[in-house]
């Protein structure tokens, strides 16, 4: 068994930024890569990953022109074998003559021979500290005691010094890249599959960069689940600022986002709330597409969640977890439809429709805001409150809520959707409500022009306050209409991590490593399974991250060796070495078997 499980004991709410209501760019030292810097104030840099097999040089190559041209700032190409790496050397040399001068970056997973073989052509080399020298073994997980473990941080020493000497010699900046999906079973054994587990990994392998006096560091803290994401790189903030390290910088994604919508509003939610507080100096938005349309979509989000044009809220100590994903305490409120509040579902309501149908089904509004409905604190005097009726008070100016005369009865409260630091905003009305001892519900209201660009801003500002826990019902008021709205407050529950009402697709970006066509696999089976409720599929590329970062699918799809497909429930592999022209029916069987399938 594992010393620590899931419910690991975190840190009460220490900081992990400056404040949380006056957004500022966490500082960081800089570190050089090639003919850029991230992090020490320089600008965001934007980045994205090659999909092709990297021993086809002409074509990997073409791929890194094509992101180059398309903005990308730092371009990864992924190196599995020591082979591999060998061709970086020809393909940084066609790129180079073309005149790219954006940054490449090693990708390197279980093989510390190719990261030995890369560090000799490239300016960045990405290790995954869950199976650089520690692995997954198969089947069951590998028993430890503390006598083991600490033999293996001396394995982890002497097989990974070996390459910091080498970067530092060569001017090579590191990302120490962990991963929710591929913890090893050795940090497994002794801290569970936790936020703790992956930060805890980042920090060993960072102990032997600083032994060998090297800082070129830069940290990623990724996961297909935004909340793990967002914890993760908090946690990290505050244990780097606690144990007296160097402020290094951080690289932020979350990885198989998927396609679409679905992949830009997880993306949204997971990276735009850590841009909002501060947290991220190169980012990589991961689309299950070309990996050229990642760049502006990651252009887009920087421009959304700049941190500059988000003024400061007055501060106050808050309740809500920082490190772990609780729902904030409230009392259940009945809104005559349905109670909302207490351990209900974050529920989804639109104001007034008039005449436009609205859906039904798993999507439908489940509360309907009359004409009464907000009433701004300002007015509290001036209007005539429903009688017998749960009143929500919507705050314009936070300065309002020292002054308000809370109404008898049920309350509700909300923010003006156009505050300009609108998660700022919420976090201080939910820390005001807690300092009064109340238990009211919280109105997460948003707005959106109905545009991609306008609905990611949203998935941004409520993804942040979401993972907070802090939210009883959700109205993201659309210029698109009412059922726009509606569909994007559910997309952006989902995205969230905090309510399902449709299938979920976790589904990775692919690279050299992938095993078969990832895009058009993924649109074969959501063309299967779309139908189907409260389920979610993982669709992988291959086994690196694969099993781990679909731990939470229902059921999983992952290359398991050229033109071979393998079937898993949860983490367990059921069917193996499926020819791939069979496998999305195999999968759909899968599904029946275990009482899953509804028919169209």
């Amino acid at each position: 068994m594992s010393q620590k499980t899931a419910g690991a004991i975190l840190p009460d709410n220490p900081p992990y930024i400056t404040s949380r209501f006056a957004p500022e760019r966490r500082e960081t030292i800089p570190v050089r890569v090639g003919n850029r810097v991230i992090g020490g104030g320089h600008p965001i840099l934007v980045q994205s990953m090659t999909t092709t097999n990297t021993k086809d040089i002409d074509a990997t190559a073409f791929q890194t022109l094509e992101l180059w041209k398309a903005g990308c700032e730092l371009i990864r190409i992924t190196a599995p074998t020591q082979k591999d790496a060998e061709c970086l050397r020809d393909i940084v040399a066609k790129v180079r003559a073309a005149g790219c001068d954006a940054p490449i970056s090693a990708d390197i997973h279980f093989q510390p021979r190719a990261a030995y073989e890369a560090v000799k052509w490239v300016e960045k080399v990405r290790i995954n500290p869950g199976n650089f020298v520690d692995s997954k073994a198969a089947g069951e997980m590998k028993e430890y005691d503390d006598a083991s473990f600490e033999t293996g941080t001396q394995k982890v020493y002497d097989a990974f010094a070996p390459l910091v000497r080498e970067a530092k010699a060569r001017g090579v900046a590191l990302r120490i890249g962990t991963n929710h999906g591929s913890l090893s079973d050795r940090i497994m054994w002794k801290f569970g599959d936790t936020i703790e587990g992956m930060v805890e990994s980042a920090l060993e392998y960072l102990r032997v960069c600083e032994a060998e006096d090297f800082d070129q560091i830069v940290f990623s803290m990724k996961s297909s689940n935004p909340r793990v994401a967002i914890q993760a790189y908090r946690l990290l903030a505050h244990r780097l600022a606690a144990g007296a390290h160097k402020p290094y910088p951080f690289h932020v994604g979350v990885t198989e986002a998927g396609d679409g919508e679905d992949g830009r509003l997880k993306s949204s939610v997971g990276i735009g709330a850590l841009l909002l507080d501060g947290l991220g100096d190169t980012i990589r938005v991961s689309l299950t597409e070309d990996p050229v349309h990642e760049v502006p979509v990651a252009k887009t989000l920087m421009k959304l969640c700049d941190t500059a044009h988000y003024p400061a809220v007055p501060e106050l100590p808050e309740s809500v977890s920082f490190y772990s994903y609780q729902r904030r305490d409230t009392r259940p409120v009945n809104l005559g439809a349905l109670v909302a509040g207490g351990r209900e579902p974050v529920a989804v309501g639109v104001h007034n429709p008039g005449s436009e149908a609205l859906p039904k089904g798993d999507r439908k509004a489940e509360w309907i805001n009359g004409e009464t409905w907000p009433v701004f604190a300002g007015a509290l005097h001036e209007e005539k409150l429903p009688a017998g009726k749960p009143v929500e008070i919507c705050i314009s100016d936070l300065a309002e809520l020292d002054l308000v005369e809370i109404p008898e009865g049920d309350v509700l409260w909300s923010c003006d959707p156009f505050l300009p630091n609108l998660a700022g905003a919420y976090r201080h009305l939910a820390a005001w409500l807690d300092r009064q001892e109340r238990q009211d519900l919280i109105v997460l209201r948003d707005h959106t022009d109905g545009s991609p660009t306008g609905n990611m801003g949203a998935a941004a500002r409520l993804g942040a306050v979401l993972a907070d826990g802090i939210g009883d019902l959700i109205h993201v008021e659309s210029a698109a209409g009412v059922k726009a709205g509606l569909n994007l407050a559910y997309d952006i529950l989902q995205a969230a991590a905090v309510r399902r009402s449709k299938p979920e697709y976790v589904a990775c970006p692919g690279c050299g490593r992938t095993l078969f066509d990832l895009q058009s696999t993924t649109q074969r089976i959501r063309s299967k399974t779309a139908h189907l409720k409260n389920i979610s599929i993982a669709v992988m590329g291959c086994i690196v991250n694969g099993p781990g970062e679909m731990a939470d699918a229902d059921f999983g799809y992952v290359g398991g060796a050229p033109n071979k497909v393998s079937l898993y429930v949860g983490r367990e592999c059921v069917q193996k070495n499926i020819p791939e022209d069979e496998a999305p029916e195999a999968l759909v069987n899968l599904i029946k078997s275990h009482g899953r399938w509804i028919e169209p």
